[in-house]
């Protein structure tokens, strides 16, 4: 409960969560917008129609925002005959285009971090109620790359290592050797946590074959991933691109398995996450940051190389 607590930029900026990197702050910041837009909710105390009290609750989910707001206001939780909880923003979708060279790998790592961390704190008996899933559930965390040896290679080299922090050494080791992996010639097929945790390296659809529920899914590069015109592959029938494809399906997982309506909008507990350096003006996120303005769900996210990495420059 009390891990439930710590915000965003506690958990950045704290040593015995991610503090102890080197975090730019473009990038803390870039974050920090995201999870508060996830995790700012807005409660209203209600009796016989009137708001008697109104407040802003960061949390991790709408139970959780009821529950911190009713040990807040005590008195007005038991006179109210209804309580009223908003999500501020319903996101399901993060785009984040960079240049080469600016931490993007980096960002994707702490974000993945992020979001296991949040799986694995929460009650699940209250947690998956809301979604229908039995508690013994296992949640994936899917890490797409150009190929599987390349996700693998991602996920265990550049994310394994995120993970050896105080926090997840004191509660959630991870359930692999860390020093054994990062030697070995031929990686795990997946990186498991407690409670039935998966951090999934491949393709957006192979978890599925594994009963796994989709919690989450992270896309890297996606920008470069393969792109054929006419192709059979595409469910269009005109052109195929794998990452439109794979994007399309692990949102639709995402609705189905950890999505439910609130207050007349698809809320879901995870993201979808999107991130890749820029190519030209048709790239799949260029076409995200499109869809985008018509879709309040997806956050997106493009900023110049001086606007990420910290230069010595003079600001014009």
């Amino acid at each position: 409960k009390q891990e439930q607590e710590v915000t965003i930029e506690a958990l950045l900026t704290d040593p015995y969560y991610l503090g102890a990197r080197n975090i730019w702050p473009s990038i803390r910041h870039e974050i920090e917008e995201i999870w508060h837009r996830r995790c700012n909710f807005s409660v209203a105390f209600r009796h016989k129609g009137k708001v008697v009290k109104q407040d802003s609750i960061y949390a991790l989910s709408f139970e959780h925002a009821r529950r911190r707001a009713m040990e807040k206001w005590p008195r007005q939780g038991a006179e109210c005959d209804r309580i009223d909880v908003y999500r501020q923003h319903e996101i399901h979708t993060v785009v984040i285009e960079c240049p080469k060279g600016t931490g993007k790998d980096f960002e994707m790592a702490l974000i993945i971090w992020l979001l296991v961390r949040e799986f694995l704190i929460q009650d699940r008996l209250a947690f998956f109620s809301a979604y229908n899933l039995d508690t013994d559930t296992t949640i994936s965390i899917n890490c797409v790359n150009r190929s599987e040896v390349q996700a693998k290679a991602v996920t265990f080299k550049e994310l394994l290592p995120k993970f050896n922090t105080p926090f997840f050494n004191d509660y959630f080791p991870p359930q692999v050797d860390v020093k054994e992996v990062m030697n070995a010639r031929i990686m795990p097929s997946e990186l498991r946590f407690p409670r039935n945790i998966v951090l999934f390296p491949g393709t957006g659809s192979a978890s599925s074959g594994l009963g796994y529920t989709l919690g989450s899914a992270v896309i890297d590069e996606a920008n470069f991933l393969e792109k054929t015109e006419g192709s059979k592959q595409s469910i269009q029938g005109d052109a195929y691109d794998a990452a439109q494809e794979i994007y399309d399906d692990a949102l639709q997982r995402h609705f189905s398995r950890f999505g439910t309506i609130r207050n007349g909008l698809m809320s879901v507990a995870g993201l979808i996450v999107c991130i890749s350096s820029s190519r030209t003006t048709s790239d799949f996120t260029q076409k995200m940051e499109r869809r985008a303005e018509k879709d309040p769900g997806i956050y997106y996210s493009s900023k110049n190389f001086w606007e990420r990495k910290p230069l010595p420059l003079c600001g014009k």
